[in-house]
């Protein structure tokens, strides 16, 4: 790790213990480990393309009579993945990958009726690549999938049993409403369109933006910027260091909705006269609130501002919390 000065990293993390844990250790992680994962991105390949040159590519087919519940599993060096779900007992992969390249994998043999595993992964000669395989699943829509790549393109669609996705760069844009929903990313973009049930993402520097709502619900992000949309969203936290957050989401009754961040903006958008308390604060930003006739007053210190009110009947909870970024409540 490069040398930085004593502030950069020291006095940064002692004024960021306030954050939760999670948001800390997500932080910790990028400074520690995004060195390392660069420098073995910029490995020398074995074989590289000339440049200009696009590789030759093959074909590829599976099929295979799986559970409607099964597990599947996908890894290696994806550059585009789409899954669908449908509504067959059946896996079907159809795409290319570069020739040399190897693509294995199959579902698990059963005891008795249909497989209810399945792994598959590519693998790549060398560590740098111009473009990786191109692959469209389609699955059982109950199905539970985990896939895991580098930079890679994962749109997802007709899925509503579990899905557990990881890329480095790239984007993730999943337009279903699955049971279940995770998602990591380094540099990659997240897009959740039609919510989840449970419903948790972390980036570092991409963006997130969520909709739909979600009965439980945690996004957090070091720099990039977390939205959340329209949708019903129960139980929420939504964390940056220096990302802005932007909620405009229902008032639930008896929801319970936490924004946090260092020093990113945080912007608050609710229909008018929503049933609503609040409790925010910013340790040395302002607040503005457009909202409700509350105006904001000085922090316990003498610096910064506090602002709490309690509308229409006061059934959900949120709290807003900032050390330096200003915090803004609108209408919409």
């Amino acid at each position: 790790m490069p040398d930085c000065p004593p502030f950069s990293v020291a006095m940064r993390f002692r004024r960021l213990r306030w954050l939760s844990g999670g948001l800390r250790a997500l932080l910790v992680g990028v400074l520690v480990g995004a060195p390392a994962a660069t420098a073995e991105a910029q490995k020398v390949p074995e074989g590289k393309v000339p440049d200009g040159k696009v590789p030759a590519r093959v074909t590829i087919e599976r099929r295979a009579a799986i559970a409607s519940d099964a597990s599947i599993r996908f890894s290696g060096a994806i550059s585009s993945l789409r899954i669908i779900g449908w509504d067959r007992d059946s896996l079907v992969i159809t795409g290319s990958v570069p020739v040399g390249w190897r693509f294995d994998g199959g579902v698990a043999s059963p005891v008795g009726g249909l497989g209810r595993g399945a792994k598959f992964f590519v693998e790549a000669p060398g560590d740098l690549y111009p473009t990786g395989a191109a692959l469209e699943v389609r699955v059982p829509a109950r199905a539970r999938l985990w896939a895991k790549s580098g930079s890679a393109d994962i749109e997802v669609s007709g899925v509503s049993g579990g899905l557990d996705l990881n890329v480095v760069g790239g984007s993730v844009t999943v337009s279903s409403t699955p049971r279940e929903l995770n998602i990591e990313a380094m540099d990659g973009t997240v897009r959740v369109l039609a919510g989840a049930a449970w419903l948790r993402v972390k980036t570092a520097t991409g963006d997130i933006d969520v909709r739909g709502g979600s009965e439980d619900v945690g996004l957090s992000s070091v720099s990039g910027t977390v939205r959340v949309g329209d949708g019903r969203y129960e139980r929420g936290k939504f964390e940056t260091v220096t990302g802005d957050v932007v909620y405009q989401g229902d008032a639930v009754s008896k929801g319970s909705i936490d924004l946090t961040t260092h020093s990113g903006r945080i912007e608050l958008r609710l229909l008018p006269k929503p049933n609503l308390e609040l409790d925010a604060a910013s340790v040395t930003g302002t607040i503005e609130n457009a909202l409700t006739a509350s105006r904001p007053i000085a922090g316990r210190e003498g610096r910064g501002m506090e602002l709490g009110f309690s509308s229409g009947t006061g059934d959900m909870r949120m709290v807003i919390r900032s050390f330096k970024g200003a915090i803004t409540l609108k209408p919409r």
